[in-house]
């Protein structure tokens, strides 16, 4: 099954070039132009991972994160910005961002924490499988 990926950014120059660098068929990518229209897919499909821009028109990506971990607390969300300050990077790890990328970002290094996530989540699943299988078996 493809993994679900939805990219927020009201650039179509970043989008073009995340949809380039993540030309993958094991991936399937929609896109939101606005804070918006981010939650209104979120709320609608099943995303595994969120690539999200922080400033953006009708609503901010720092409420779009806050918004999507409160209501998709699996949904893992790598944010990018043309903003390089700690504080924004630090905010976006405490409120369970995944990970956080300047723009412009290297395609290598969008690839890279793109894989991490998943091998990330994969972990996470095979723990809870194994735990479901010890419970079972020894309960």
């Amino acid at each position: 099954m493809k993994k679900r990926i939805l990219i927020a950014d009201d650039e179509d120059i970043v989008i073009q070039s995340c949809l380039r660098i993540l030309t993958d068929d094991a991936y399937q990518i929609d896109v939101a132009r606005n804070g918006l229209e981010a939650i209104e897919k979120i709320a609608e499909n099943e995303y595994d991972m969120l690539i999200l821009d922080i400033m953006m028109p009708k609503m901010s990506g720092m409420d779009v994160l806050q918004r999507v971990k409160e209501t998709h607390p699996d949904v893992d969300v790598i944010m990018i910005t043309g903003l390089n300050e700690i504080d924004t990077a630090v905010k976006a790890m405490k409120l369970g961002a995944f990970d956080y990328l300047p723009k412009p970002f290297d395609p290598e290094e969008l690839e890279i924490v793109v894989q991490r996530a998943f091998e990330r989540r994969q972990l996470l699943q095979e723990n809870v499988n194994l735990k479901k299988e010890v419970s079972a078996r020894y309960s």
